[in-house]
């Protein structure tokens, strides 16, 4: 019976062939060295492997990796949003601040009196900004992963087909909740942003409203007191409707709109972490299927 071999890799082949000895030449006037008999060249295979576990490795894991990325990354916004909550009511001298300390002589929110953001805040607002970016490049990414054609339009493989499917959709509701805290963050620095340039400039409009030298007064509307203002409705005018969430009962005192972002945060951070494990039991229970003895291989037919 023919004993079948191996695949060889091609450096393998190479140096074995580099290292046999070259046939001894025949000396004047012996008799020919019978040409020894032709080796058949290794026997070429091809091993199969089944849909899932090409997707776990191609799309599947990739999309996971991401996920776990941003995961780290929404993690560091909580502390940024207190950190910019603290600043709105000690101003500079944030007692928790690593800039300024208790007896900085920075001026604080208050004593700036012109309704922009003092720098504490501006340094927090950055924080967020810059998270802003990886969080989207890797949501973006992620989706590309997940709609791939094997994982939306199917493989094949009924069973298989059946299992990438159920991964897919607990993968796309964590990413669901990672989006809306992509949300909260990019929607408070934007407004925040609108915000500040909309009220950049009023003290010295200010000054040019309270009059001339002589004391008689210019004639031109007043601009609205800065510290009246609301960031948080950059752009829109108060609606005279708006119910005094601290009144509900429930809420608590001291309530601001930062501290209700701050725990919707906490929320979806909360909750991406619950649906992320969802998806892990069903990732590791296909990962199992993979992990056994591989299928027998099969000669590529010549």
């Amino acid at each position: 019976m023919r004993t079948m071999r191996k695949a060889l890799p091609m450096v393998l082949i190479l140096a074995l062939a580099m290292a046999t000895p070259a046939p001894p030449t025949a000396a004047a006037g012996s008799p020919p060295t019978p040409a020894p008999h032709a080796t058949k060249p290794p026997q070429i295979y091809r091993i199969l492997t089944r849909p899932l576990c090409s997707e776990l490795h191609d799309h599947i894991a990739p999309a996971i990796a991401m996920m776990l990325q941003n995961d780290q990354t929404i993690k560091k916004s909580p502390a940024l949003f207190s950190q910019y909550n603290r600043s709105a009511l000690y101003g500079n001298n944030d007692p928790a601040s690593n800039t300024y300390g208790q007896n900085s002589s920075m001026p604080t929110n208050g004593d700036a009196g012109n309704g922009t953001m003092n720098p504490s805040q501006s340094m927090a607002l950055l924080g967020m900004e810059n998270l802003v970016s990886p969080i989207a490049n890797n949501i973006i990414a992620t989706q590309k992963m997940l709609d791939s054609p094997a994982l939306t339009t199917g493989t094949g493989s009924v069973e298989d087909d059946k299992q990438l499917q159920d991964i897919r959709a607990k993968l796309l509701k964590a990413l669901a909740t990672q989006n809306a805290a992509l949300d909260i963050i990019y929607g408070f620095v934007a407004t925040q942003q609108m915000g500040d340039l909309q009220h950049s400039g009023e003290e010295y409009i200010n000054a040019i409203n309270q009059g001339d030298i002589t004391g008689k007064s210019s004639g031109a509307t007043p601009s609205p007191n800065p510290l009246m203002q609301n960031a948080n409705q950059a752009g829109l005018p108060p609606n005279p409707y708006s119910l005094d969430l601290a009144a509900i009962p429930g809420l608590t005192l001291g309530y601001n709109p930062v501290t209700r972002l701050l725990d919707g945060l906490n929320w979806t951070i909360d909750e991406t972490k619950t649906r992320e494990n969802e998806a892990a039991k069903t990732v590791m229970t296909s990962a199992q299927l993979c992990a056994g003895p591989p299928p027998a291989p099969t000669a590529k037919p010549q």
